[in-house]
């Protein structure tokens, strides 16, 4: 009888990520996030500032094997906005430093916030969750509240309403609510409004091609990682529909930096679907041609350039994940560098998403250098 419940579990949770539409139940009511509609993105901006990373020795991305990396930022980075200080605001009810959660309009976010960033002044970087994860097992495979929030950044991982099989994003009611929690903590926390930064893993890599299509004015450069809904068949399966398809009526509002990562073996969202997004971007931003930044036999970075130093990078692995217990097949649906890995991981947990190590870097790191390197201008 185990067995059989076991085998159904995983015949829906194939059918989730491979994109047929399964009922979601509604989410739980919470605390009100203050408002819930898209900041109209309008007007032209500049490009970003497309700093040159380099590589090293060894063939691997521009992270310096764990060290810290200069913010740019000093360590008092203190108030902005005139003299503003941090202060509890909507949901968002304590602006102490420490790890805190936050339940805005039914969604709950856990936010790493160091003293230095209880002072106001910080970053804020926003990162998502993919299907049936959450914000913990997320940030088992990023590590970005250790790696990123030292650098003088609020972290910031929402989780989402529970669905058939756990935690699922659905685009048309959680967007709007993501997108007004995110504003309370830019109010509450006075965040730097130059350096406002999103990344999100296959449902969330799904969600910060949709903010970057329509929020771009607001945001200083993004992440995305194997993006798909899993809401529709279309997300997964060609001719593929993309989450900002660069189109005349949807696209982003300017340009900003972009680093997008994809498993050239994934087994859930094809590699096809992250070239036909670059290629989109790439087009609509009229970028030249790559020049690659660091490579090995598993992975590829690439950077292109447009005007005013706008950088679109490009990275490619060939990791997969540890074997899931279900029957579904992630393979290279998987973030480089984590530690969410099936050795040691309780026995009621099915799914992993890190890639199996060795990787020749931490994504966390990785997307982090990124980050602190492009700051809206």
């Amino acid at each position: 009888m185990a067995e059989t419940r076991r085998m159904r579990h995983a015949f829906l949770l194939v059918a989730l990520l491979v994109g047929c539409e399964v009922p979601t139940p509604p989410a739980d009511t919470g605390t009100d996030a203050g408002g819930g509609a898209f900041i109209d993105a309008g007007g032209d901006g500049d490009a970003g500032l497309g700093a040159d990373a380099g590589t090293h020795d060894a063939g691997t991305p521009d992270v310096d094997g764990g060290a810290p990396v200069d913010s740019g930022v000093s360590q008092d980075a203190g108030m902005m906005d005139g003299g503003a200080r941090p202060a509890p605001s909507g949901c968002v009810t304590s602006v102490a430093a420490g790890s805190h959660e936050f339940t805005c309009d039914g969604i709950r976010w856990d936010v790493e916030v160091t003293p230095r960033c209880a002072l106001g002044g910080c970053g804020l970087v926003v990162d998502v969750h993919g299907l049936t994860m959450s914000a913990d097992s997320l940030d088992k495979s990023t590590k970005l509240r250790a790696v990123g929030a030292p650098l003088g950044y609020v972290i910031a991982q929402p989780t989402a309403p529970r669905g058939v099989l756990g935690p699922s994003w659905t685009p048309a009611t959680d967007d709007p609510k993501v997108w007004a929690a995110m504003n309370e903590l830019r109010r509450a926390f006075v965040i730097d409004p130059r350096r406002v930064h999103m990344t999100g893993f296959s449902q969330g890599g799904a969600m910060t091609w949709r903010f970057t299509c329509r929020s771009a004015d607001e945001l200083a450069s993004v992440a995305p990682i194997a993006a798909a809904d899993a809401q529709t068949l279309s997300s997964n399966t060609p001719p593929f529909r993309l989450d900002c398809p660069f189109t005349a009526a949807e696209r982003p509002s300017r340009p900003i930096p972009v680093l997008q990562m994809h498993g050239t073996l994934d087994g859930l969202v094809p590699i096809a679907k992250g070239e036909q997004q670059r290629d989109a971007a790439l087009a609509a931003w009229q970028l030249g041609s790559p020049t690659v930044i660091g490579s090995s036999a598993d992975f590829t970075h690439t950077r292109y350039t447009g005007p005013n130093g706008l950088s679109y990078e490009y990275l490619v692995h060939s990791w997969q994940a540890p074997t899931p217990s279900v029957l579904v097949p992630i393979r290279g649906h998987c973030i480089p560098g984590g530690a969410d890995l099936r050795a040691g991981a309780p026995l009621t947990q099915t799914m992993f998403f890190s890639c199996q190590p060795p990787n020749a870097f931490v994504w966390g790191e990785l997307v982090m250098a990124f980050f602190v390197a492009h700051p809206k201008s």
